[in-house]
C-alpha cells in the first residue's frame, strides 16, 4: 500500500512541480502503474515478508517504467556523457529525472511496512 501511495504522491508532485496539473496526473498514473507491476512481482518473489534489503532492489528493478527509462538512457548515452548537447538532450534529462523518481516509491513501501509492524508500548497504568 505504501509503495502505491508514494508512487502517486511522487509522480503527482513531480509532474505538477515541473510542468502542470495534467502532467502531474500523467506522471502519477505512470508511476502508479509501474509500482503496481513492481508490487505484484515482489509479492510473487521474494514475498512481501522478505527483509528490506531483498525487497527494495526487486521493487526497483521490477518496475517497467524504470526499465524503459534505463533502456532509453542507454540509447542516448551521448547526452549523458556530454558529447552531444543542446535541445536534443531534453528528453534524456527528463528520462534521468524519471529514473531517480522511480527509486523513491519503494522506500515509501518500506516505510509503510515498518509503520504497520512497529510495536506500540502499552499505556502506562
Amino acid at each position: 500500500m505504501g509503495h502505491l501511495v508514494s508512487a502517486v504522491l511522487v509522480g503527482g508532485a513531480a509532474g505538477t512541480l515541473f510542468l502542470d496539473a495534467r502532467a502531474g496526473l500523467i506522471c502519477a498514473a505512470a508511476l502508479l502503474a509501474g509500482a503496481f507491476v513492481s508490487s505484484y512481482v515482489c509479492q510473487w518473489r521474494p514475498g512481501l515478508e522478505a527483509s528490506a534489503w531483498k525487497l527494495w532492489p526487486i521493487a526497483v528493478l521490477a518496475n517497467p517504467i524504470l526499465l524503459f527509462l534505463l533502456g532509453y538512457l542507454a540509447t542516448e548515452s551521448q547526452c549523458l556523457v556530454g558529447t552531444r548537447r543542446g535541445w536534443d538532450c531534453i528528453a534524456t534529462a527528463l528520462a534521468l529525472m524519471g529514473t531517480v523518481l522511480c527509486l523513491l516509491p519503494p522506500i515509501g513501501g518500506l516505510v509503510w511496512r515498518w509503520w504497520k509492524r512497529r510495536v506500540v508500548p502499552p499505556p502506562a497504568a
